[in-house]
């Protein structure tokens, strides 16, 4: 036992050295960036809300010529309002089920990209509540997020938003989920799932193709557990400070981190950048 704590111990040591600051990242990389692919819950949000400071941050980012792109595990109803009022590039929700692009046309819709095959959806969504009522037996306390309602292709439980069950209840509803033969991954809220095997990073090069961004010219920015595969995947990944509250728990942390938590390290990310975007004085 004193050997295993002495291994995870020495592990997590690793991780936080490893794990460099924002101020870090060499200036000509920030100045190649096109494009911010970011999380929101946790990310863009601060404490549940957008600050007006961090929505600024964004307005700026799209002013200078960088793209940003939300990347949520939140549904397609948040999306499609986001793209509607938001100064974005495109919204990636759903954990990557569902993509929102801009029209190719002008008073053309905004079109939607599913990973998965419509014509299942009705099957799937059946699958899913079942995996929900299960939950909610096994699990006291445990509920569908009040947003599930405008989800299409996943669905998520509430551990941490309107209802707080602890991070040894998400994890014991990520279990049950994943036995059952879904994908599910835990967000800072909650804990979404889907039948699949699509994910974030899947959607983000989705994205990126779609909309001519070079592979080495986006980074990812995020907080969360379901953020794990673009710490992993993206060019250039980058966690606000709230990450190294659950960096035990991940197998590939993103490789810098800011010194603010939440929308105020996103805002740090985006002075960056668009100080990399300024020409040095002569």
């Amino acid at each position: 036992m004193l050997v295993l704590v002495l291994v995870l111990v020495l592990v997590l040591v690793l991780v936080l050295v490893l794990v460099r600051p924002l101020a870090t990242i060499p200036r000509e990389q920030l100045r190649q960036i096109a494009a911010v692919m970011t999380d929101v819950d946790g990310t863009l949000t601060t404490g549940g809300k957008l600050l007006a400071s961090t929505y600024t941050a964004l307005e700026r980012l799209a002013a200078a010529g960088v793209r940003v792109i939300p990347v949520t595990g939140r549904t397609a109803g948040w999306a499609d309002a986001w793209v509607r009022t938001w100064p974005v590039a495109g919204v990636v929700a759903e954990n990557g089920g569902v993509t929102l692009l801009p029209p190719r046309r002008d008073g053309a819709a905004w079109r939607r990209l599913y990973a998965r095959p419509l014509a299942g959806l009705a099957a799937d969504k059946r699958r899913l509540l079942d995996a929900a009522r299960a939950v909610a037996r096994a699990v006291p306390g445990a509920r569908l997020s009040s947003d599930s309602r405008y989800a299409e292709v996943d669905l998520a439980i509430d551990w941490n938003e309107e209802v707080h069950l602890g991070p040894a209840a998400a994890g014991a509803i990520e279990a049950l989920l994943r036995a059952r033969g879904l994908s599910a991954v835990r967000s800072s809220v909650h804990v979404n799932y889907w039948v699949g095997r699509w994910n974030k990073l899947t959607a983000c090069r989705r994205v990126a193709r779609a909309l001519a961004i070079p592979a080495a010219r986006w980074l990812f920015v995020g907080d969360s557990l379901n953020d794990e595969p673009l710490f992993a995947g993206a060019p250039l990944a980058v966690g606000v400070a709230n990450v190294r509250d659950i960096l035990p728990q991940l197998a590939t942390a993103p490789a810098w981190v800011t010194r603010a938590r939440e929308g105020h390290g996103f805002e740090e990310l985006a002075r960056a950048l668009l100080a990399a975007r300024r020409r040095p004085a002569l």
